[in-house]
């Protein structure tokens, strides 16, 4: 959480990577400020969500989980057919996975091998909480970095990126976005699948969700941009959707996406 003269000063610094990041042809000094600004806001967000893992917690427990549960249904229809496998078979890799409310429900379908992965003290804290009380498994959780996730190649059936890749800034090639999509596809098992959601617009943005959150950055996206970043990095797109939520008086546009890892 940003506060006072902070804000004006964050602001300035998405209002320069913005710049940077519409430009076609980058000279080196800057893609090398495009990717230290981007730092910045990875180490921004990570802050905000240490210092509001409680209230988030709170927020989400049940907001949208109807909905999120629909398209963790889907996702399993669409797993079961790719992977000819049953539910209790897969194994998952939930980023970003916050104060674990996914990860529950997952488990309750009969998944075995569920694992969630988040940067932040905040929530790592608040699922080791869960753990305690055998909401959920001891081993169902790990602190870990997205850009270097701490797998071996080709350990699951599915990564799922919902609503944590818009957090992640789009930069150059190898690098923040980009980056984070070559680990996705790494520790993917062959024909593996990938569940992305994003909000919808463009560049980076800084954006009071009114949630007692206070300002939180996020990289948007356009259909053509997530979709580019999904296909470079040897991914089919199997399913498209998207979808209009009205949150606290705002409209909020969301894209889901379900690709196929695709062979070498």
């Amino acid at each position: 959480m940003v506060r006072g003269d902070k804000i004006v000063e964050v602001q300035e610094k998405i209002d320069r990577f913005n710049v940077l990041q519409k430009k076609s042809n980058l000279e080196e000094k800057e893609k090398q400020e495009l990717n230290r600004l981007a730092e910045e806001f990875l180490v921004i967000t990570k802050q905000t969500y240490d210092k509001t893992a409680i209230t988030y917690s709170q927020v989400n427990e049940t907001r949208m989980m109807t909905s999120v549960a629909e398209k963790i249904d889907i996702l399993f229809e669409i797993a079961k057919e790719v992977l000819n496998k049953s539910i209790s078979e897969m194994s998952i890799l939930d980023v970003g996975t916050g104060p674990g409310r996914d990860i529950k429900y997952i488990y309750s379908k009969g998944v075995e091998k569920v694992i969630g992965l988040d940067n932040s003290e905040g929530f790592i804290k608040l699922l080791s909480e869960l753990a305690m009380k055998k909401v959920i498994p001891e081993d169902s959780f790990v602190k870990g970095d997205m850009l270097n996730l701490p797998f071996d190649n080709k350990t699951f059936d599915i990564v799922r990126e919902n609503a944590s890749l818009l957090h992640i800034p789009i930069t150059t090639k190898g690098e923040m976005l980009d980056k984070v999509m070559q680990e996705n596809n790494r520790v993917l098992k062959e024909n593996g699948l990938i569940y992305v959601s994003v909000k919808k617009g463009e560049g980076i943005r800084y954006i009071d969700t009114k949630d007692g959150l206070g300002g939180r950055i996020f990289q948007l996206h356009t259909i053509e941009t997530i979709t580019k970043m999904i296909e470079q990095n040897k991914f089919k797109i199997l399913n498209i959707k998207e979808e209009v939520e009205e949150r606290n008086g705002d409209i909020i546009n969301w894209i889901y996406i379900i690709a196929k890892k695709l062979k070498k």
